[in-house]
């Protein structure tokens, strides 16, 4: 039988989780980050010429690829295969980049974003995705945030975010474009969700049968 205090518990529960859309990117990085998000100007002369030295990088990022295609057998992690190209352009280019530290001073290879460059003033966080020419227009989720105890954005900045066009041949991967995109005033939706681990959900207390089913030949 539900108790009062549960059937409460329940409907504050059920408010919580009905999804909240339209949130601007810049409030969401406050609320997960503690820092401000600035809108890339390109009018200020410093901003115009870091953007140039960028977009130069990331054309050369497509030409080395280009000339030895990614080799994947399925394409979900080509944009992380393209970060390191996309680093080493911009360092070729005189920008100081890398991949950032975490509020604490730590590395983390998950999370957004995927490179911090340093101009000087503002830092630019730059994240680097993938999308096949067909799916440019798709309304489907590609762009996620997720709250973190140790964040990877530790100041106040620019937040950039390059994707790049890929044609797939088999297994290789070839960008043939990119776009560039300030994540300022980006619309963002929140669903919440819950989940758990393989630790909890085979834990024994859960299991009704269990069994190894060795193919012919192989023993149990």
């Amino acid at each position: 039988m539900t108790t009062e205090r549960e059937r409460q518990l329940e409907e504050v529960l059920a408010r919580m989780l009905q999804p909240a859309k339209g949130i601007p990117f810049e409030v969401v990085i406050r609320s997960l980050c503690g820092v401000g998000v600035e809108k890339f100007d390109v009018t200020q002369p410093d901003n115009k010429e870091a953007l140039d030295k960028i977009v130069d990088a990331l054309r050369k990022t497509c030409r080395t690829v280009q000339a030895k295609p990614i080799e994947r057998p399925r394409p979900n992690e080509v944009g992380n295969d393209m970060e390191p190209f996309v680093i080493n352009a911009l360092k070729a280019n005189g920008l100081k980049a890398a991949p950032p530290k975490t509020k604490a001073g730590l590395g983390k290879a998950t999370g957004y974003p995927d490179i911090k460059i340093e101009t000087g003033k503002l830092p630019i966080y730059l994240e680097v995705k993938s999308y096949a020419a067909t799916t440019a227009d798709s309304s489907m989720r590609s762009f996620y945030l997720s709250p973190a105890e140790d964040p990877k954005v530790s100041d106040d900045g620019y937040h950039l975010l390059v994707g790049f066009e890929i044609e797939r041949n088999g297994n290789l991967y070839t960008p043939v474009g990119f776009g560039l995109v300030d994540l300022y005033g980006l619309n963002c939706d929140m669903k919440a969700e819950f989940n758990s681990d393989n630790r909890r959900l085979y834990e024994k207390k859960r299991l009704l049968a269990k069994e190894k089913v060795p193919p012919n030949g192989r023993p149990a």
